[in-house]
């Protein structure tokens, strides 16, 4: 891996565009500087330490050194980052030792299943399944995340920018007022733009979708793929919204009446409407802390229900009931059949 793909891959990472494998390679990569933490790239730093490494390796590095040799299986990208990084970096920045620096990660559970992490500025929350977070950002905008859901932003927005990073699940946004400051909120695949507004973010990976629905307000989202069949930028209004599949190749706008069937999760509300089966397992198990497995032959569902109070088993029945299948309980796990 050349140094261009390096810093290519770095900055994607402080941006939370890569994906979980690639979080993986660079935090074990990140592991090696010990308590020298760079998570916060900037752009002059990501220059000034590709340089001096480059610099290194050309000195130090007379022979090529086979890291393929032992069981690395998928950690290939993280060898590749050690080899032409982990050891000239590491180098580097421990030669540094006169700059003051920040603590290195530190972890702290504030409540039973809800983790935040702070690093350089930055602050990472960390959901597990039945429980929500509720989070006050610097500039007063409210975040609540659902179940099983990872987020971070920086601790104060600087230079005229809200940036925060949804990296995987669900989020209602409602958005301070501030017409120098764009709020944006970027996903794997959007990034969602607003002054002053309220709208959700659904991005759980094993749905293989996202949708991004506008309560109040107004926002702009922007295709960060910019696929050649779809618009790159549509501008969203209350009680419409955006769903795209994993490749983008099929991107639509529809609108809802009921904001329940969007922002119900917070308040312990299971709303579907057409709901795929993914969307309906994952649901269930994050508002009652349990896995699902599928093993009927019914699995193209669409879905349509609001349950409110009801029991698990009252959740289960009705939607057994409508999708013609049976259940079963094993432990912690509910097996359809």
């Amino acid at each position: 891996m050349d140094t261009r793909k390096i810093k290519n891959l770095l900055r994607r990472y402080r941006q939370g565009l890569t994906s979980q494998h690639e979080n993986d390679a660079v935090e074990q990569w990140l592991g090696h500087l010990k308590n020298d933490d760079p998570t916060y790239f900037d752009e002059d730093t990501i220059n000034a330490y590709l340089a001096n490494a480059k610099a290194v390796i050309d000195s130090q590095i007379k022979e090529p050194v086979n890291i393929f040799k032992n069981n690395l299986g998928k950690l290939g990208v993280a060898a590749s980052l050690i080899l032409i990084s982990g050891t000239a970096i590491a180098i580097w920045f421990w030669s540094q030792k006169n700059i003051d620096k920040t603590p290195a990660l530190q972890a702290c559970k504030v409540q039973p299943n809800v983790v935040i992490r702070k690093s350089n500025g930055w602050i990472y929350l960390q959901t597990k399944k039945a429980v929500k977070y509720t989070a006050t950002l610097s500039d007063g905008s409210v975040i609540v995340l659902n179940a099983s859901s990872r987020l971070r932003y920086p601790e104060r927005f600087i230079n005229h920018k809200r940036p925060v990073y949804l990296e995987e699940g669900e989020a209602l946004f409602t958005v301070a007022k501030d017409k120098t400051s764009p709020f944006t909120v970027y996903t794997t695949k959007f990034a969602t733009t607003a002054l002053g507004t309220a709208f959700n973010i659904r991005n759980y990976k094993n749905e293989h979708k996202i949708s991004i629905s506008l309560i109040h307000g107004k926002i702009r989202v922007d295709n960060m793929v910019k696929a050649k069949s779809q618009a790159a930028s549509r501008i969203v209004l209350p009680h419409q919204q955006i769903i795209a599949n994993d490749d983008l190749t099929n991107v639509k706008s529809s609108s809802f009446d009921d904001e329940t069937t969007v922002t119900g999760w917070k308040d312990g509300i299971l709303s579907f409407k057409d709901a795929s089966m993914p969307e309906v397992l994952n649901s269930i198990e994050n508002r009652f802390n349990l896995k699902i497995t599928n093993n009927s032959k019914q699995v193209k569902w669409s879905y349509t229900g609001v349950f409110k109070k009801e029991s698990l088993a009252d959740v289960l029945e009705t939607i057994c009931l409508t999708e013609r299948i049976h259940y079963k309980t094993n432990n912690n796990e509910i097996i359809l059949y």
